[in-house]
């Protein structure tokens, strides 16, 4: 018998296989490869809803208590340079006790209100300080997945934001602080018509929450205010021009009303 053909067909056999192993690889190197966009793709995306997430939590503590907002930050950055710091079995370790406090993502979302309640609205979400500890959970899930990753570190609070924080939280401040000046110079302007109507004068006024004094001043008119419960000072002053246009300024002061410091916005 001639196994001769049975030899080539066997050969031929064996280098066919061979070949479509080898136009496999590209193929299934791909597939990998498309496997591991896919899972980056949803890690990237489980971020950025976590980062919104962060985003709503300090937009609603920042608009109630920019102080505790402001406290908030400074003790998540601490913790990321502590956790930058720490071994891998620290960094392990905290982020298997997060994922039994969260064991879906969702469960991180404490505000769980619709799009279009709006954030002056009365809060339909949980207590501040549930709010507080999400906030902070959220920076420390971030913060160990990305060093889990093994990749180069983005921080998740970049020394250059820190400015950026202080004046938008300053702002927020302010913004309060020029509403209770506002409303201070009102009730003083009130209890000034009610003198008139009595056929008197006041220069000053106080009451249980505000005193409003009248300040010396050349060109300006100046009054100087005291919020009692917040402890604060300001400085109240306008200037009418000769064409009748009225300027005005809100200023933070002290005590003496002699230093101010003018206000965001």
């Amino acid at each position: 018998m001639d196994f001769s053909i049975f030899f080539i067909a066997a050969g031929a056999l064996a280098f066919g296989v061979y070949l479509g192993r080898q136009s496999q690889r590209p193929a299934l190197s791909t597939l990998a490869s498309t496997a591991a966009r896919k899972a980056s793709t949803a890690n990237d995306a489980n971020d950025r809803y976590l980062e919104i997430l962060q985003r709503e939590l300090a937009n609603v503590i920042a608009r109630d208590n920019p102080d505790k907002m402001i406290a908030l930050y400074r003790k998540a950055r601490a913790q990321e340079r502590e956790m930058l710091k720490a071994d891998k079995a620290r960094v392990q370790a905290e982020l298997t006790a997060l994922t039994h406090k969260y064991p879906v993502y969702e469960d991180f979302d404490k505000i769980g209100t619709k799009h279009y309640v709006p954030y002056s609205a009365e809060p339909l979400w949980g207590s501040e300080d549930e709010l507080s500890d999400a906030y902070l959970d959220i920076a420390k899930f971030l913060i160990v997945t990305r060093i889990q990753d093994g990749q180069s570190y983005r921080a998740i609070f970049p020394d250059d934001d820190d400015k950026n924080f202080q004046r938008c939280m300053q702002e927020l401040k302010d913004g309060t602080f020029k509403v209770a000046l506002e409303a201070a110079v009102d009730s003083y302007y009130l209890a000034c018509r009610v003198a008139e109507q009595s056929g008197s004068q006041i220069h000053d006024y106080e009451d249980r929450k505000i005193g409003v004094f009248r300040l010396p001043s050349y060109a300006d008119v100046r009054y100087g205010i005291h919020l009692k419960q917040a402890d604060e000072y300001g400085v109240y002053s306008f200037f009418v021009h000769d064409d009748g246009k009225i300027s005005s300024r809100y200023a933070r002061s002290d005590a003496t009303f002699e230093n101010e410091t003018g206000l965001y916005g």
